[in-house]
């Protein structure tokens, strides 16, 4: 069993609040891996640190917290309480398309200011 204190260092996070705040956007999937010690300190069993992992690894790659839970919801809805998250395949392509559309936006953005015999930053500098 892991204390609050305890999983800030496992989960690679700064402070308890951030712990704190990831059992409670998954509390659901969480609860039967929740209990109660003593000074009624929240304690976390093996399975519990799984997901809170699987929540931080989806954090990681650019997922907001409530975007993870989310897609650990959607992955235990198929398989069950004890669900692994989906691969995110599908949303690796998805991002790295919008990276691709936002390289393209960039680039015309450059091109364009370089006709104006000035530094295509100077246009944004009055903002």
């Amino acid at each position: 069993m892991y204390t609050v204190r305890e999983l800030v260092g496992i989960l690679g996070l700064k402070t308890e609040t951030q712990v704190r705040n990831r059992i409670e956007a998954i509390r659901d999937l969480l609860s039967p891996h929740l209990h109660r010690g003593p000074n009624n300190r929240i304690l976390v069993d093996e399975r519990g640190v799984e997901l809170l992992r699987a929540l931080q690894a989806l954090c990681e790659r650019g997922k907001t917290v409530k975007e993870a839970a989310q897609a650990l919801r959607r992955g235990a809805e198929g398989k069950g309480a004890e669900a692994v998250p989906p691969s995110d395949r599908g949303d690796t392509d998805l991002l790295l398309r919008h990276l691709e559309e936002e390289v393209r936006f960039l680039r015309r953005l450059v091109l364009e200011g370089r006709g104006e015999g000035r530094p295509w930053w100077e246009r944004w500098r009055a903002l």
